[in-house]
């Protein structure tokens, strides 16, 4: 067998730029996938963001409303003005009355003295 250095040496070049060029697709495939997904953690990472602050806004509108004990006491509130009316109601109610008794005696004083 004779040893042939250019063979030797055109087989080592092409393997070395075969392995570049494997290598650098590699490489590319591996860059682009990157990029890719740093992408999209990005878009993910703003979207959290975003419905953090979302919740953060509704805790606080949660937080301002009222409670079941706060709902209680303006249902007893209520309670008690809705007596205090009907007692109200009861009172004009009697002082109409009055009031027409009232009238007719004034009335029938004016007529006596009128006619008299």
């Amino acid at each position: 067998m004779i040893f042939d250095p250019t063979i030797t040496i055109n087989g080592t070049i092409s393997a070395v730029s075969f392995l570049f060029s494997v290598g650098a697709v590699v490489y590319a495939w591996i860059a682009t996938r990157r990029t890719n997904v740093e992408e999209r953690f990005k878009a993910g990472s703003d979207r959290m963001d975003r419905h953090e602050t979302r919740i953060n806004s509704l805790e606080q509108s949660v937080k301002a409303l009222p409670t079941k004990e706060d709902m209680h006491q303006i249902e007893l509130g209520l309670a008690r003005l809705n007596g205090a009316m009907g007692r109200m109601e009861a009172v004009l109610e009697g002082n109409q009355k009055i009031m027409g008794r009232l009238e007719t005696v004034v009335v029938r004083h004016e007529d006596h003295l009128l006619n008299k």
